[in-house]
């Protein structure tokens, strides 16, 4: 059992014959005495210090623990994003794919339309040019023939 500073302030010894001085030895036990209660209160400021930083300690391992979850998180989160980006970009490439096909299938068709067109454009141009011929010919005749009423 662990000796208190009261213990040995309060400790009596037997008194023989040819003993100590008691004057001195009461002198030297208030000195221990002191000297114990000092060392007790630094030692319970240094566990009260010591429970401080078991606690600091438990938070921060908390915190780090916290961390390396979040961390974990985030990276996982990271390469969820990239494979999906993958993918999407993928998707996007092959949907581009499948219109370049599709836009070559299509091409010729377009191509024989435009030649088409452009062959009906020219047959409606000549028969413009033939019909405005023929109407300059009858406005000919007409006026040919109003001059020639005219001089008569």
């Amino acid at each position: 059992m662990p000796l208190s500073p009261l213990e040995i302030k309060k400790k009596e010894f037997e008194q023989k014959m040819r003993g100590y001085d008691v004057d001195q030895v009461r002198a030297f036990l208030d000195e221990v005495a002191q000297e114990f209660e000092l060392a007790l209160r630094d030692q319970y400021s240094v566990e009260d210090e010591l429970e401080a930083l078991r606690k600091k300690l438990e938070h921060y391992l908390a915190l780090e623990s916290t961390l390396e979850k979040t961390l974990l998180a985030a990276q996982q989160t990271a390469i969820k994003m990239e494979d999906q980006a993958k993918r999407e970009s993928e998707l996007l490439l092959q949907e581009a794919r499948l219109e370049r096909d599709k836009m070559m299938r299509e091409l010729p068709l377009e191509i024989e339309r435009a030649r088409g067109e452009v062959t009906r454009l020219k047959a409606e141009y000549e028969s413009t040019i033939v019909r405005m011929k023929s109407m300059m010919e009858g406005f000919q005749t007409f006026v040919n023939t109003i001059s020639k009423t005219e001089t008569t």
